[in-house]
């Protein structure tokens, strides 16, 4: 239901993040790594009424003892209705609601802006720009049309520049949680579903799912993954796969040989059109 509540259990260390992750110092590099996963949560935002002590616990302004707090009060008055409730919760005092307010979300609560990342500190702006339209504020969330006939520089104030101003309206264009844009279709070859499918020669299109200094990991469906080598990545010399390949892209490959006994296939991208 919520992928974001299920990653942050994870060490990031386990989901595979490069060669030479056990070369560094330990300590800066949790440290980074736990940075970014706090980055990440506060980026998309958490479900208040759903999230778990270890999920809100990443929550810029909350750490372990406020998280339990929330949790608590939860359990003992029911589902959040509103974000000014959060300043009965048990010592998250005005500081910390302030710096995670922004980052917390209520769907369905009676401020629409309640589930967006638009801070509480915020509200007011937009409450004058809907005034302004002659709508409510749900109703200008609800609509591009009158979105786009708000002139921002007439809410430019002392306390609120035009970056600020720029992100609110950002974040009407697409409250909730999902930062994404749209996502690609993605679909692997239906005729390949096993190592012993693959036929050298054929062109499949597949995902990169690691990068190293030597080339990139592809998925192309079966259980084992392909190595398209560095020197098969692009018809032009390369010294730095990332230079070409991107985690995660779509690429298309020609498989170049299959060793079964040893489950490894090898892959070019070398005059394959992408």
């Amino acid at each position: 239901m919520d992928p974001l509540a299920e990653l942050v259990k994870i060490d990031p260390k386990s989901i595979g993040i490069g060669q030479y992750q056990h070369d560094v110092d330990q300590p800066k590099l949790r440290h980074s790594l736990d940075q970014t996963v706090v980055s990440c949560v506060n980026q998309v935002g958490v479900n208040l009424n759903t999230a778990s002590k270890h999920l809100l616990t990443y929550v810029s302004g909350l750490g372990p003892a406020l998280a339990q707090n929330i949790v608590d009060y939860r359990r003992e008055h029911g589902a959040f209705t509103s974000r000014a409730q959060l300043k009965k919760v048990p010592r998250l005092g005005s500081v910390a609601y302030q710096q995670c307010a922004g980052f917390l979300r209520i769907p369905g609560a009676v401020n629409p802006l309640d589930n967006t990342a638009v801070h509480p500190e915020s509200y007011h702006i937009v409450e004058q720009m809907a005034k302004d339209q002659g709508c409510t504020v749900k109703e200008l969330i609800l609509s591009p049309d009158l979105q786009k006939d708000i002139q921002l520089q007439d809410y430019i104030t002392a306390g609120t520049g035009l970056p600020t101003l720029t992100d609110i309206m950002k974040e009407l264009e697409k409250p909730g949680r999902d930062p994404r844009g749209e996502m690609e279709v993605f679909e692997f070859d239906k005729s390949v579903h096993t190592i012993d499918d693959l036929v050298e020669g054929m062109e499949l299109p597949g995902i990169v799912t690691n990068i190293t200094n030597f080339g990139a990991f592809v998925d192309i469906g079966v259980h084992q993954d392909g190595l398209v080598h560095i020197s098969q990545i692009a018809d032009r010399f390369v010294n730095d796969p990332t230079q070409v390949v991107r985690l995660h892209q779509h690429v298309r490959v020609r498989v170049v040989q299959v060793d079964q006994r040893r489950h490894r296939i090898a892959l070019s991208m070398k005059h394959v059109k992408q």
